[in-house]
């Protein structure tokens, strides 16, 4: 996208962009570009008003500030844009795609939602840098897009976490799941960085056979209904997953079985069981997955570590 592009978006949001103001620095000295300013626009003063209560700072666009650096030899200002990097990690680039949110009143829900049904359970310490509400998300890298599975509702980058609301959808957004998977996401990124001896229990549940050898963990093992030497199941809840890779090539046979998938990452295996969990509903859990013995046991091992995270942590409240 090009910045022209965003500048055309009349967006409003406003944002201290020199080093001048010290309550908008970094313990590092520099410009907390996350740190906003009120403005006379609605939705600039609504995400101003969200920031101020909470926190918890709101985009609708990733160009987040625009600094001017000098001027040129005619002495027309020269600018600086700040961009969140949507794309950018530090070990690994992504490829998505993310038209912007152009119906300021769909924005303006967006950002309600995000206070209303989001921020109230983040945890303390485990919140992203911001969120950005954009239109939709295409992960262009998916090997899978005639399936449709390129598409996503979350996902969370280094500097923020995009949700996509989708315009256009005919139906109206179910804002407990989407709420759901958001905070998911959030609780999975914290607990992927700790070593805890419940997320070993949790881990430990799902091992099977792999290149011949027993009792291997199967995180990130490639299944195959033609393998020989690594366990297959064309359910992936035979192995205690909720789901699969979505990034990785899925096949089905003329029948619409699978044939073919990746075991989930752990990240992704924490985020689906946080995500059932939050939704809080053990019967229609059990209903969906109580044939599956291995998943029923990791249901309540991720209570036990979500009920403990939340006891430590503390939500935000607001």
């Amino acid at each position: 996208m090009k910045i022209l592009h965003y500048l055309l978006l009349g967006v409003a949001l406003c944002f201290v962009a020199c080093n001048d103001d010290d309550e908008n620095l970094s313990p590092t000295g520099e410009t907390n570009w996350f740190a906003l300013e009120d403005s006379d626009d609605e939705l600039g003063h609504l995400a101003y008003e969200i920031y101020k209560e909470t926190g918890v700072t709101i985009f609708y666009t990733d160009t987040i500030a625009k600094v001017q650096r000098g001027v040129n030899s005619a002495g027309e200002p020269l600018y600086r844009y700040e961009v969140l990097g949507v794309n950018y990690d530090v070990t690994r680039h992504y490829a998505y795609k993310y038209p912007l949110l152009t119906d300021r009143v769909q924005i303006k829900k967006g950002m309600e939602f995000i206070r209303d049904e989001v921020i109230p359970g983040l945890l303390n310490g485990a919140s992203p840098c911001s969120f950005l509400l954009v239109d939709s998300l295409i992960n262009t890298n998916n090997p899978n897009k005639e399936q449709g599975l390129s598409l996503q509702d979350v996902f969370k980058a280094r500097k923020t976490t995009c949700v996509a609301l989708y315009e256009k959808r005919e139906t109206e957004v179910d804002e407990k799941d989407l709420s759901a998977t958001i905070l998911a996401g959030e609780y999975a990124a914290y607990l992927n960085e700790m070593n805890s001896d419940k997320l070993t229990v949790f881990y430990s549940f799902s091992v099977g056979k792999v290149d011949g050898k027993m009792d291997q963990p199967l995180y990130g093992i490639p299944m195959s209904v033609s393998s020989k030497d690594t366990d297959w199941d064309e359910d992936w809840r035979k192995f205690g997953f909720l789901s699969y890779d979505r990034e990785k090539q899925f096949k089905v046979d003329n029948n619409g079985k699978p044939t073919q998938y990746r075991c989930p990452a752990k990240i992704q295996d924490i985020a689906d069981y946080v995500k059932e969990v939050l939704l809080g509903d053990d019967a229609a859990f059990e209903e969906k997955n109580g044939e599956f013995k291995l998943c029923m046991e990791k249901y309540k091992v991720m209570k036990s570590i979500v009920a403990e995270l939340q006891e430590t942590l503390g939500k935000r409240l607001k």
